[in-house]
C-alpha cells in the first residue's frame, strides 16, 4: 500500500467519520480525499510531474494535511519546511531541496521574499490562503488522478540536525513511511473509536507517521493542538473525548505538574494513553502523569531517518525505558564491538522502514548506514529483562578532564526532583585544560526561591562528586527545540 491507497481505502469505508478537528473546523475523511485530490489535479495544472518536489510551509492545521495528500496523489515528493524557522534557515532548504513548487500561507512568503530570487529552481510560490488559491482548487476536479505510484517511490523529504548536528534532508518511500504506524497503533491500542489528541507538528516525523498516517490507516479522528498549553489539552480531551495524546516528554511533564484541583474540573473519563517521543522522559514525572490522569504511558523511540525502533505498549511498559525494540538491534562500543548486558553503547538498528538515503549527501549516508545498520549516534543500555534505556546523544556526554563521562540527563534528572526547581538542564564546558566541566541552568516554580547553597547541598547528596554542577545559573526558560529536545547548543553559546 502507498500513503494515496491509504487514504482512499478509508476514505472509502467511512467518508462521513471526522478525520481532522481544530476548533470548529471539522474534516471528514471523504472531505479530505476531495480536497486532496483537488489540490492534487491542480498541481498536476501547473506542470507538476511525477517525482517533483514541492514544498509544504504551513502551521499546523487541517490544510496541511489536505495540501501534504494533494502532494502525495499526484505523485510528487512534499519537502516538509518547519514553521517556526526564519527566513535566512528556511532559503537554504529550499535551496538544497530543488523544490519547484512552494506552498504556504501568506506570512511566509511575505517573511521570504528578500530571498525567493536567490532560489532558482522554485517557479511556483501558491498562498493557500489566497484568491488565486482558493480559484485554482475551486476548478479543479474533485477525482482521484491517476498517477502509478509504487510503493518504493519516495514520498517526502524531512530535513533534520539529528544525527550527524546538520541540517539534511531525510527522504523516505511510500514503504519506509508505513513500515511503523500500525506496530505503534498496536501497541498503544488504537483503533477506528478512538480520538487522539495532537500536540506535535506533521513535519516531524513521529507527527506525520505515527500520528496522522497511524490514525488513518485505522480511521481514527485527530484534534489538532496548533498551540500547547495543559489548559487547552484538558479541554479538547473533555469536549472530543479525546482517548490518546500524543507529545513530547515537555506536554507530557506540563500535565503532570498540574495541581489536583486543576485537573479535577474536567471530565477527562475517556483517557487512556499518553505516548511520548522526541526526547528522554523523567520517570518520575512520568509516574505522577499516570496517577493523576489514569492513564498508561508508552514511551517510543525513533529518529527522522528510521522512525520508531523501540517502544512501549499498553501491555507491556517499564517507565524510564523506551520499551523493547521491534527491530533489530546492536549496542557497541567505540571500537564497534558489541557491549555486555547493562554497559552503555551505540545504538545500531536494521530495520526495513530505514531511510532511503539523505537527499544529494552520499557521504553524510555513508557515515551513519553501513552494511544494512543505521548508527544512531545515540547511547543506550539494555537492562536485564530487555528493555532499552535511551542514555544521550554522544556528542552531549560530558568528558572531564580525567576522562570520567556525565550524562547530562543523569545531573537533570537529580535537579527535577528538587522541590522548588520547575525547569532543569545540564551541558558540559571546556575548561581550557582539555576536559569539560558541568553547568547547570535552572528554572525555579513560580513564588518559590532556591538558593545555590541548598540546590548544592541536594545534588551532594545525589551524586557522584565529579558530577556535580561547577556553576548553577537561573534562567527564565530551558531553550528548547522544535521537537521538544534540551537545545543544548544554545546553552553552550550562551555560557561565558
Amino acid at each position: 500500500m502507498n500513503l494515496k491507497q491509504m487514504l482512499e481505502k478509508t476514505a472509502g469505508e467511512i467518508p462521513q467519520k471526522e478525520a481532522i478537528i481544530l476548533g470548529s473546523q471539522r474534516v471528514t475523511y471523504g472531505e479530505l480525499e476531495e480536497a486532496s485530490n483537488k489540490v492534487a489535479n491542480a498541481l498536476i495544472d501547473l506542470d507538476m510531474g511525477k517525482g517533483d518536489h514541492v514544498a509544504i510551509l504551513m502551521s499546523h492545521r487541517p490544510e496541511w494535511v489536505i495540501n501534504y495528500f494533494g502532494i502525495i496523489k499526484a505523485g510528487g515528493v512534499a519537502v516538509l519546511m518547519g514553521s517556526m524557522l526564519k527566513a535566512p534557515e528556511l532559503a537554504p532548504l529550499l535551496r538544497d531541496s530543488d523544490a519547484k513548487i512552494l506552498i504556504a500561507e501568506k506570512s511566509f512568503p511575505q517573511m521570504l521574499s528578500p530571498v525567493l530570487s536567490d532560489i532558482p529552481l522554485l517557479k511556483h510560490v501558491i498562498e493557500y490562503d489566497g484568491d488565486s488559491y482558493n480559484k485554482m482548487v475551486a476548478d479543479s476536479p474533485s477525482t482521484s488522478p491517476v498517477v502509478d505510484i509504487k510503493d518504493e517511490d519516495e514520498a517526502s523529504i524531512i530535513y533534520t540536525s539529528g544525527v550527524l548536528g546538520r541540517q539534511k534532508g531525510v527522504v523516505h518511500t511510500h514503504a519506509s513511511f508505513l513500515g511503523t504506524p500500525d506496530i505503534v497503533s498496536a501497541g498503544v491500542g488504537r483503533g477506528r473509536e478512538d480520538v487522539v489528541i495532537d500536540t506535535i507538528p506533521f513535519f516531524y516525523l513521529f507527527g506525520l507517521s505515527e500520528v496522522l498516517f497511524g490514525s488513518i490507516l485505522k480511521g481514527s479522528t485527530v484534534v489538532i493542538i496548533p498551540h500547547f498549553t495543559p489548559r487547552v489539552v484538558l479541554e479538547a480531551v473533555e469536549k472530543e473525548r479525546g482517548s490518546i495524546i500524543f507529545g513530547v516528554p515537555a506536554v507530557h511533564n506540563a500535565l503532570a505538574m498540574l495541581r489536583d484541583e486543576v485537573i479535577e474540573n474536567y471530565d477527562l473519563s475517556s483517557l487512556k494513553v499518553a505516548s511520548t517521543a522526541g526526547a528522554k522522559s523523567s520517570p518520575r514525572l512520568m509516574n505522577m502523569l499516570e496517577d493523576k490522569f489514569n492513564l498508561t504511558l508508552c514511551e517510543t523511540y525513533g529518529l527522522s531517518e528510521l522512525s520508531v525502533v523501540s517502544m512501549s505498549t499498553l501491555d507491556n511498559h517499564k517507565l524510564g525505558t523506551v520499551g523493547k525494540p521491534i527491530c533489530d538491534l546492536r549496542i557497541i562500543d567505540d571500537s564497534g564491538k558489541e557491549v555486555l548486558q547493562g554497559e552503555v553503547g551505540e545504538a545500531v538498528f536494521s530495520a526495513p522502514w530505514v531511510m532511503k538515503e539523505y537527499y544529494k549527501a552520499p557521504e553524510l549516508t555513508a557515515q551513519v548506514l553501513k552494511n544494512g545498520w543505521f548508527h544512531t549516534g545515540d547511547l543506550v543500555r539494555m537492562d536485564e529483562d530487555g528493555y532499552l534505556e535511551y542514555v544521550e546523544k554522544k556528542s552531549f556526554m560530558i568528558v572531564t578532564q580525567s576522562g570520567l563521562k556525565i550524562s547530562p540527563w543523569e545531573v537533570e534528572e537529580v535537579l527535577l526532583r528538587y522541590p522548588g526547581i520547575a525547569d532543569a538542564a545540564c551541558v558540559g564546558v571546556n575548561d581550557g585544560q582539555g576536559g569539560q566541566i558541568p553547568i547547570a541552568f535552572i528554572v525555579t516554580k513560580e513564588g518559590q526561591v532556591a538558593s545555590v547553597e541548598e540546590i548544592g547541598s541536594f545534588c551532594r547528596q545525589n551524586l557522584a562528586d565529579f558530577k556535580l554542577p561547577k556553576k548553577f545559573k537561573f534562567v527564565d526558560s530551558i531553550p528548547k527545540t522544535g521537537s521538544g529536545k534540551i537545545d543544548r547548543q544554545r546553552l553552550k553559546e550562551g555560557v561565558p
